[in-house]
């Protein structure tokens, strides 16, 4: 089915005017659907949000923690977070080394979400349901006491691919697609990635598992989908600011993923912060996270001040 998006982009409530399939998926939770549970610093927290029901087997999830006081009439940045594991594992419960947690004790608000892995769909699918997340925090968002103009987004490998690559904010529909809520622009004002994978041609072995573009009429090579599939490809000034951070002894995702698009970036005129961690390999193995932890979360805290 192909769909105008002249005719999707101003709706938001569900089901009004939108052409099926995208009337069903709408079918978003709000704050009644899940009681939040209250933790101990008085922060709140509502696990397994469904941000997008598709036509498969199961809605798509996330965890949000809101920080103690936030209030559609007080609200809070927000940080989308990412998980890893190489497209084909991974979960959105629990974020690496107390991110969250350290991030809601700065008052800010933390979406850990979840995606479609290469099992059940191919790339772009993944990207879609990220920047789907983004589209729900901002459009529904305000209703848990989040600020819609104040969203950051940060993953770490394979979360770290989809979080710079929805930071790139490319306006191109076949990358960001229409799943879940639609008509908030899936913009954000930072984007964080740990060790992400930013160039496939960085890798030798089977190709990464690519759906073909619609447009055009000749089959694409497995190079040119992994080129596609790049973050390094689409690299222009509408980026947001990113921080990268790297282990130089990362053996699954060498450094140069980090190194490529930060000189892309900066080329662009983006504003851009490149951190290599001595002795760090992949996850920060052999490193300390807790200075990265610290130095993330100062990053995020100013660049989502009001």
């Amino acid at each position: 089915m192909v769909v105008d998006m002249a005719d999707v982009t101003p709706h938001l409530v569900a089901g009004e005017d939108l052409p099926f399939p995208l009337a069903a998926q709408q079918r978003w939770d709000g704050p009644e659907a899940v009681s939040p549970v209250e933790l101990a610093d008085g922060a709140r927290q509502w696990a397994d949000l469904a941000y997008a029901r598709l036509g498969g087997f199961r809605p798509l999830r996330l965890d949000l923690t809101v920080p103690p006081g936030a209030d559609p009439t007080s609200p809070v940045p927000v940080v989308v977070y990412v998980h890893g594991g190489g497209f084909v594992h991974g979960s959105h419960h629990g974020p690496m080394f107390g991110i969250a947690e350290a991030l809601v004790a700065q008052g800010i608000a933390v979406a850990s979400v979840q995606y479609r892995l290469i099992g059940e769909s191919q790339f772009p699918g993944p990207l879609h349901d990220v920047v789907s997340a983004v589209r729900w925090v901002r459009g529904v968002g305000r209703e848990f006491g989040l600020d819609p103009d104040r969203v950051g987004i940060m993953g770490e490998s394979a979360g770290g691919h989809l979080a710079t690559f929805a930071g790139l904010h490319t306006g191109d529909l076949q990358l960001e697609g229409v799943v879940g809520v639609v008509g908030p622009e899936p913009v954000v004002r930072a984007a964080v990635g740990w060790y992400p994978v930013t160039d496939f041609g960085r890798f030798d072995g089977e190709p990464f598992p690519v759906a073909s573009p619609s447009a055009g009429t000749e089959s694409p090579t497995a190079e040119e989908l992994a080129r596609w599939a790049s973050p390094v490809t689409h690299v222009t000034a509408r980026a947001a600011p990113m921080l990268l951070i790297h282990g130089d002894t990362d053996l699954e995702v060498d450094h140069g993923h980090s190194e490529a698009l930060a000189a892309l970036l900066t080329d662009s005129g983006v504003s851009v912060e490149l951190v290599i961690v001595p002795g760090a390999g992949h996850v920060f193995a052999g490193a300390d996270p807790a200075p990265i932890v610290a130095r993330t979360v100062e990053w995020l805290a100013d660049k989502l001040s009001a």
